[in-house]
């Protein structure tokens, strides 16, 4: 585990911000989003900086032509004709809560270019920097306009260069348009068109209507509100200081708690999947982090892909959300109690079901209703945990658009919003002992970060006798 590291103070020059539009065929129109898109809890932004590192690619940059913002903008300009809704601009609609996109023609995609005071190498090509640092490697995003008709911009970009020759590239992209798959979809394409492809290879399709719930006369239901005043708690919380940090797992010890579970359970020859061998630790040793009481609730959140599941199934080119939020619910003696192999066929269990047609349409219409009457759940989150994997989103293809591939990826949440969030990540590409290893992201207090650590360390004696 590499604690964060400290360096002298990062300082970033911004240039003047300039607005990307389509290159042709301007649009005049107001679009809708669907049911899932609408849900408040998507209206985040995605953050994520990618790190490209010059030395490893010296002789192909020394003879590079272009500037990597120029081929950036370019590209940028060229992929707005498909994903001409992005260059719009986004807002909630007061009398029914739902969002809308308007596209004028007039707005444009904001792009910052920017320079760094510091070489990659001495941010350790950002393995373990906090917020703040990485925040000025990311587009400013203008949160005063979130509330007002004029809306704001669903994507914005920031390329960062280095003294060292390398640089990043940081983008912001709302939650509200697209999921994971979504944004891997339109980054694969933007750097296809960067490297030289005059389209993308597959064609973006906006569509919001195929997922639409149709609301009904049954009682809304509030995720999580009939069991808020029986959620575990923590002593730990709740606090400011928070602190996110990367601990990596081995292949090898992947491969020994698979093997541990295999033998510990009866799967009838089921696959075992990382994200759910590692989701099931990850989240018993979260809950023996924070200490969180015995008999109280707590709650496993994934987020399970239902574009197949549908009928029809999504279109390729569909980058709107398309996942449902599964939970699994325990008390916090159960999680700490139960093997872990019990709790992977829970797992499953719940992936499965997120695939079934008629619990797809009820959660539709009820999401929808819920987006109407502006309900949400309120109460102390500490019990709740949700995990997202970021490493089979669908990366598609290469990302080497004349600079070699990138060596890191970083996403980048805001401590607060991260606090109930973990994350699986690949490796830093620079670490060859970690091949086919994940990195776990984990935001908690500061004072229980040392005993999560311990038990992902434990992996390590996993399978002795």
């Amino acid at each position: 585990m590499a604690n964060q590291i400290s360096v002298c103070p990062l300082m970033v020059g911004k240039r003047t911000t300039e607005f990307i539009k389509p290159s042709n065929q301007p649009h005049y129109e107001t679009l809708s989003l669907s049911t899932l898109d609408n849900d408040p809890r998507n209206e985040i932004m995605y953050c994520t900086i990618y790190v490209y590192d010059a030395e490893r690619n010296a002789a192909r940059i020394h003879h590079h032509d272009d500037h990597p913002e120029s081929l950036l903008k370019d590209a940028l300009s060229n992929l707005l004709v498909h994903y001409y809704p992005l260059s719009g601009k986004l807002n909630r609609r007061k009398r029914d809560g739902k969002l809308q996109l308007r596209c004028n023609g007039a707005e444009g995609v904001p792009f910052t270019v920017a320079t760094s005071n510091l070489d990659l190498s001495s941010l350790g090509y950002l393995e373990n920097v906090g917020f703040d640092t990485a925040s000025l490697l990311l587009p400013q995003i203008d949160d005063e306009n979130y509330d007002r008709e004029i809306g704001y911009y669903p994507l914005a970009l920031q390329i960062t260069k280095f003294p060292c020759g390398g640089f990043t590239i940081g983008t912001a992209l709302t939650h509200a348009v697209c999921d994971g798959f979504g944004v891997a979809r339109f980054i694969s394409s933007l750097m296809e068109l960067a490297a030289g492809k005059s389209e993308p290879t597959v064609v973006p399709t906006w569509e919001r209507d195929l997922l639409v719930g149709i609301p009904d006369d049954r009682p809304v239901e509030i995720p999580g509100a009939d069991k808020a005043c029986r959620l575990a708690v923590s002593h730990y919380m709740p606090t400011k200081d928070m602190i996110s940090e990367a601990v990596n797992v081995k292949p090898e010890d992947i491969k020994r708690l698979k093997e541990d579970l295999l033998r510990e359970s009866d799967f009838s020859g089921q696959i075992l999947t990382t994200f759910e061998v590692l989701g099931a630790y990850i989240w018993r040793s979260r809950i023996r982090a924070l200490k969180l009481n015995p008999d109280g609730i707590v709650v496993l959140g994934l987020a399970v892909a239902i574009r197949r599941a549908v009928d029809p199934p999504l279109p390729d080119g569909y980058y709107g959300n398309a996942c449902m939020d599964m939970h699994v619910e325990l008390t916090a003696r159960e999680v700490d109690e139960t093997p872990i192999s019990e709790i992977v066929k829970l797992v499953k269990e719940a992936k499965i079901k997120a695939h079934d047609k008629e619990y797809i349409a009820e959660q539709l219409r009820n999401t929808e209703k819920l987006t109407r009457m502006g309900e949400q759940f309120e109460g102390r989150r500490d019990g709740l945990f949700f995990l997202t994997d970021w490493r089979n989103i669908g990366w598609f293809g290469s990302m080497d658009f004349g600079w070699g591939e990138p060596v890191n990826l970083l996403p980048v949440v805001p401590p607060d919003r991260a606090a109930d969030l973990g994350m699986l990540l690949g490796p830093c590409k620079l670490d060859q002992k970690m091949v086919g290893g994940v990195k776990v992201v984990m935001t908690l207090p500061r004072d229980a970060m040392p005993k999560f650590k311990e038990e992902m360390e434990a992996l390590d004696k996993i399978g002795e006798t």
